[in-house]
């Protein structure tokens, strides 16, 4: 199954990590571009495309891992998501635009 919209994981691949059944898809559906947005936010930049990799399969594993992890913390804490950014640095932060200001 392909990625959802051009992101980089697909409903199965998030169905999966957050272990759960076809039942919740539309909601999964629904949090899959926030938590791919959450990083994209987090690194400054989009994860595919002009400012972002190439292609879906070309993102790190590392960053997709770090997308389900968001998605996770969306679908768990929905009333207030608890992933923070100290917490992507370690994992991540490599990966950050860099901007001379």
């Amino acid at each position: 199954m392909a990625a959802i919209d051009g992101g980089v994981l697909t409903i199965a691949a998030a169905r999966n990590f957050l272990r759960v059944g076809t039942s919740v898809d539309a909601q999964v559906l629904e949090l899959l571009p926030a938590a791919q947005g959450r990083i994209e936010s987090f690194l400054g930049r989009e994860l595919v495309g002009a400012t972002g990799w190439p292609a879906v399969d070309q993102v790190p594993a590392i960053v997709v891992h770090c997308v389900k992890l968001a998605l996770s913390d969306l679908y768990v804490n929905r009333e207030g998501p608890q992933l923070t950014d100290d917490q992507l640095r370690p994992i991540i932060g490599r990966y950050m635009a860099v901007s001379v200001a």
